[in-house]
């Protein structure tokens, strides 16, 4: 997955799981924040990426990265848990969020990135 997917892929879910708007997130692996803001009301995804300059819109599970030009399919499994599939790489991943915390698993590169709200 690219990384921008992954970011936009983990603000839904932690917005979609918390029930609230997330301004930014923060990436353990770069120990940087990512202005990305998103909103998910009735399964309504409402979002624009700062670094790409860009909105990411969708109804779940489907989502789309306009600045990557890039679907992806993020469905809600139940209590925080989330399996997606990111169109423009072919790699399934999944995310589970706890405690304020998104831990996205990219099954094509093998890794776990994680990124909190």
């Amino acid at each position: 997955m690219k990384v921008h997917i992954r970011i936009a892929a983990a603000a839904v879910a932690l917005a979609h799981s918390l029930g609230r708007l997330v301004v930014r997130v923060h990436d353990f692996e770069t120990s940087a924040p990512c202005r990305i803001s998103v909103s998910v009301r009735d399964g309504i995804v409402s979002g624009y990426d700062y670094i790409n300059h860009c909105y990411v819109t969708g109804a779940l599970p489907n989502v789309y990265h306009h600045g990557e030009r890039s679907h992806l399919m993020l469905k809600p499994t139940g209590s925080g848990a989330y399996s997606g599939f990111d169109h423009d790489t072919a790699t399934c991943f999944s995310v589970k969020v706890t405690d304020g915390e998104a831990h996205l698993f990219d099954y094509k590169e093998d890794l776990y990135f994680a990124y909190s709200a």
